[in-house]
């Protein structure tokens, strides 16, 4: 039976509740136990960040992003001080979805890069690359989990109109 990225969610005991044994979302099986037949998906490692536009520019910097299966996150800074997490994603290649959020004109993740380059924040992104799509979708789902990140639509909460407030 092939499995698709719905498939992957928290494992739950018979009574419902998280199984505590599993720190990460796992494939799993229609009554929520894990499917054995595919091994434990591990959590992110995250490289060093790389800048994705500098300051009041609307210029974008290529990054080295690998073109295959994994998790990215997206922060701003001042310049000074620590980045903060707006944005955790997955995808089936972490290059061409990072091209894609820099150079279109459309989406909520190009909007907010918008917005913050007009504040004079540098946006920069870090990646983890994953074994697979499936793997990718469990880290995804573990970092969504972890908080409630400003620019996530779905899956998180909503997007959070004012984050830079």
């Amino acid at each position: 039976m092939s499995r698709t990225l719905r498939d992957v969610g928290w494992v739950t005991r018979k009574d419902g509740e998280p199984d505590q044994r599993y720190s990460m979302p796992q494939v799993l099986n229609v009554d929520g136990s894990k499917d054995k037949r595919f091994g434990s998906f591990e959590t992110p490692s995250f490289g060093t960040s790389e800048t994705l536009t500098h300051g009041r520019s609307q210029y974008y910097d290529q990054t080295s992003a690998p073109s295959g299966p994994g998790v990215y996150q997206l922060m701003t800074t001042n310049g000074i001080g620590r980045p903060t997490v707006q944005y955790t994603g997955m995808s089936n290649d972490i290059g061409r979805r990072l091209d894609e959020h820099a150079r279109c004109t459309s989406d909520n993740i190009t909007m907010q890069m918008s917005q913050a380059a007009n504040r004079g924040m540098d946006v920069r992104a870090r990646f983890a690359p994953a074994d697979s799509a499936l793997e990718a979708r469990a880290q995804e789902l573990f970092l969504l989990g972890q908080r409630d990140y400003a620019w996530n639509e779905r899956n998180n909460g909503g997007a959070t109109k004012s984050w830079w407030k």
